[in-house]
């Protein structure tokens, strides 16, 4: 019975040495944030990418599917250059950047814009992008990924790709030319047209009063845009693209500014009729009209004259106008007003007295005076009204109600004749 406790104690002394025996045996393993795996210095690690200038794409890939224990970064850059072979000043047009988180690996892709004309694309490792390029700026050197030197040097392109991860081409001067222009209306609005002929992607920047702002970006070639500051907004109005100014201004009122004409509608018991008011310094102003049914018709009035058109009314009328005077435009259907009753209205309510069929007691009118005396009443007996309306003689249910109440009371007389009868003959001596 005592042997057990020590053969238990003898079993876990064993299983605490191989423990310890395994700790001090195995390889040491780095944790990286909440990862505990093994992984490679930033410095170590083993690289393949692919580049394209011409397109500006390229990638990179971590090696052997390893991960790192740092951050890694990487940047893919396009300029604008003078030349199709390396040469000075060049500026960036545009940039793409990608990092290997600490414990990360896989692959990062990048694509960058390249300009229609003289260009150079660096595909280079860390973050830092040199801009302008001059003949006194630093360079990318060994920094360019698949160079000779480290950093470069520890990324192998894979098969059908360069080795070197830049490139110097294309054809043409490239040109800066993006411009505004500014089209003030007469509602107090500036409409601005932005215009990209450069041989790159030109990014617009709008400012104005009140905390406007507005980005726009038009591609090579892109057809225009026109972006409007609202009337609220337009004053100090400046377009930047670049970091260069391209329009400073405000709201001006354009010479060919007029008064619009005015339209007004208006339905009467007879239809619906329509005014056109050009005022004196307007220009000529066309108007069409077309109802449902029948031929539609052109109004025309020049500055100063005011013409109008009336539609006859009739049931579901409705009139679409076109033309000129905005405030006329639309559908409009033709609603008879509320006065429109075809007579004079009784001066006592509209209640209809019942009629008599008989010709010897004709209905009286409303429309007769009471005193009138053409107005007959009928000598039929009523049920108490003090109106002066005719009433109906009693029939039917009421008329029965009235012959039992009879029958009662003579059926009571007769009872009480009896009993006085026989009281009579009681008190006889």
């Amino acid at each position: 019975m005592r042997r057990t406790p020590r053969a238990a104690a003898m079993v876990v002394g064993v299983l605490v040495g191989l423990t310890g025996l395994f700790a001090a045996g195995s390889p040491a393993s780095a944790t990286a944030g909440n990862y505990n795996f093994d992984c490679v210095k930033a410095a170590d690690a083993r690289y393949t990418h692919t580049f394209n200038g011409p397109k500006g794409t390229a990638s990179i890939e971590v090696k052997d599917g390893k991960v790192l224990c740092e951050e890694q970064k990487f940047a893919l850059v396009s300029y604008t250059a003078p030349s199709a072979r390396f040469a000075t000043p060049q500026f960036v047009l545009d940039t793409a950047f990608g990092t290997f988180e600490k414990g990360q690996g896989g692959k990062l892709d990048f694509t960058v814009e390249v300009p229609q004309c003289f260009t150079q694309v660096d595909f280079v490792f860390g973050d830092q992008i040199i801009d302008p390029l001059t003949d006194t700026s630093d360079r990318y050197n060994d920094r360019k990924v698949g160079s000779k030197g480290a950093p470069g040097s520890r990324s192998t392109a894979l098969p059908g790709q360069p080795q070197e991860a830049f490139y110097n081409g294309g054809s043409g001067t490239c040109k800066a030319e993006p411009a505004v222009e500014a089209l003030p209306d007469c509602e107090g609005n500036v409409n601005l047209k932005l215009i990209n002929r450069s041989t790159s992607s030109e990014k617009f920047t709008i400012t104005a009063d009140g905390g406007f702002t507005k980005t726009e970006t038009l591609a090579v070639s892109q057809v225009p845009v026109t972006v409007t500051v609202p009337a609220a907004n337009a004053k100090n109005i400046v377009v930047t693209s670049r970091g260069k100014e391209l329009y400073r201004g405000e709201w001006t009122k354009p010479e060919d500014c007029k008064v619009p004409a005015a339209g007004t509608v208006t339905s009467t018991c007879d239809g619906i009729s329509f005014t056109v008011k050009n005022p004196q310094d307007g220009a000529d102003v066309s108007v069409t009209f077309t109802p449902g049914t029948g031929e539609a018709r052109t109004v025309t009035a020049a500055p100063g004259e005011t013409k109008s058109i009336v539609f006859p009314g009739t049931e579901g009328l409705i009139v679409t106008v076109t033309g000129d005077v905005p405030a006329l435009n639309g559908a409009h259907k033709w609603t008879a007003p509320e006065n429109c009753g075809g007579g004079e209205e009784p001066s006592t309510p509209a209640s209809p007295s019942p009629s008599v069929s008989t010709p010897a007691e004709p209905t009286p009118s409303a429309s007769t005076p009471a005193e009138s005396p053409s107005a007959s009443v009928s000598t039929t007996p009523v049920a108490g009204n003090d109106e002066e309306e005719p009433q109906l003689p009693l029939t039917g249910s009421a008329a029965a109600g009235v012959a039992g109440g009879a029958f009662l009371l003579l059926v009571a007389g007769a009872v009480l004749f009896i009993v006085a009868r026989r009281r009579k003959v009681n008190f006889t001596a």
